[in-house]
């Protein structure tokens, strides 16, 4: 027994002995010395257009998360470029700002984030400065299918402000995407599992469009109703047989609300107290969109567990096709999945309405996850008094 013991202790030992003295040069990928890049989540956009009739409260306002190996702390700055685009001409692009990896800072708790986050704004104002110094068009095959523009002096309805950031890491490397306005810059970071992938939501680049609301609009008293409550992944057959009924609940109670423009928001913005959403009160924040009516990612505060909260998003585009046979609460015609308002009226005049479409309990990014029980699809309408 105890040649049988020494025997396994000395096996045991040689294997040790040959973990420890391997040829790491025979590793098939460097693990150990690799070097990690890095990415720019955009977290949460508050609008996609300018207002035409309102510029100076205008901007591209975004919640940006670095992600690295550091949890952050890799950044050394954040440069946004912008050009801007009218029908087939597009212009160069020039630099707008550059914003220090110190205005990141670590996301509050309850939080599953290790990343930091930090909201940047850029106004309408800054935006058209940096685009009166583009005084020469770039190559008209750049890029394909556009002819080169210089900046016409200003912004007209349709036009499209088109930005795109650079990250600049501490050991100078920086990452972005392909730029087609510079032909010589081929930036690290432009696969596309990174640019349009829904994990890291990095796309580099964005457009915004310049649209028209009316002054003053969609604000006062109105009433407000739930009118729909679904699962955005069942169908209408799914929903006669297997939606449980527990989860058709009014989770907006009726009442009358006051739409205003938040302090220091965008011109396209609005507000307004929900009382009584799951026993509490909360803000609820829209932007206006050509028509449509967009919610952005928001914290509505209601905790769901100790490390968890409810989260509200905008919906995907599309409708929900309902049925006379559902249940009271449930979708009983074809409903449009997002809210919308119509462009010709101003919401000032007693009777016009606005319906709003969001997904409740999506987790801390927007998917649709369903941190607390399903994440549900609801329509509301506001009816001006």
């Amino acid at each position: 027994m105890n040649f049988k013991k020494y025997t396994w202790l000395m096996a045991l030992f040689i294997m040790g002995l040959g973990v420890a003295c391997r040829d790491e040069s025979l590793y098939p990928l460097p693990y150990n010395d690799r070097v990690a890049g890095a990415y720019l989540r955009m977290y949460s956009i508050t609008t996609n257009v300018f207002d035409i009739n309102n510029l100076a409260s205008s901007g591209f306002d975004v919640t940006y998360e670095i992600v690295d190996e550091a949890n952050g702390d890799n950044l050394q700055e954040v440069e946004f470029y912008v050009s801007m685009r009218r029908g087939t001409g597009v212009t160069g692009e020039a630099l707008i700002k550059t914003i220090p990896g110190s205005d990141f800072a670590a996301v509050p708790e309850p939080t599953y984030s290790e990343y930091k986050r930090a909201r940047i704004r850029l106004t309408a104002t800054e935006t058209l400065a940096a685009l009166a110094g583009i005084t020469a068009a770039p190559p008209p095959t750049w890029p394909s299918g556009s002819a080169g523009l210089v900046y016409p002096g200003s912004v007209a309805v349709a036009d499209q402000v088109i930005y795109r950031w650079q990250i600049v890491l501490k050991d100078g490397r920086k990452f972005s995407v392909l730029n087609p306005q510079r032909t010589n810059v081929a930036e690290s970071n432009n696969t596309p599992n990174i640019t349009t992938g829904q994990f890291y939501n990095a796309p580099s680049t964005y457009t915004v469009s310049v649209r028209s609301l009316q002054a003053g609009a969609w604000t006062g008293s109105y009433t407000l109703d739930q009118t729909e409550i679904w699962s955005p992944a069942h169908s209408a057959a799914l929903h006669s047989s297997s939606y449980p009924p527990s989860l058709n609940q009014v989770l907006f109670p009726s009442q009358t609300v006051t739409l205003a423009i938040p302090a220091n928001g965008l011109s396209t913005e609005r507000e307004f107290t929900v009382t009584g959403y799951r026993g509490t009160n909360i803000t609820l924040r829209i932007n206006l969109e050509n028509g449509t009516v967009f919610v952005p990612l928001q914290n509505t505060g209601v905790d769901c567990t100790s490390e968890r909260e409810i989260y509200l998003t905008t919906p995907v585009a599309g409708s929900f096709a309902g049925n006379t046979t559902l249940a009271p609460g449930l979708p009983q015609a074809t409903v449009q999945n997002r809210g919308s308002y119509n462009t010709a009226q101003d919401g000032l005049t007693a009777g016009q309405i606005m319906t709003i479409g969001l997904d409740d309990d999506a987790d801390e990014y927007g998917r649709r996850n369903g941190y607390c029980t399903w994440t549900r699809r609801v329509k509301l309408r506001l009816t001006r008094i």
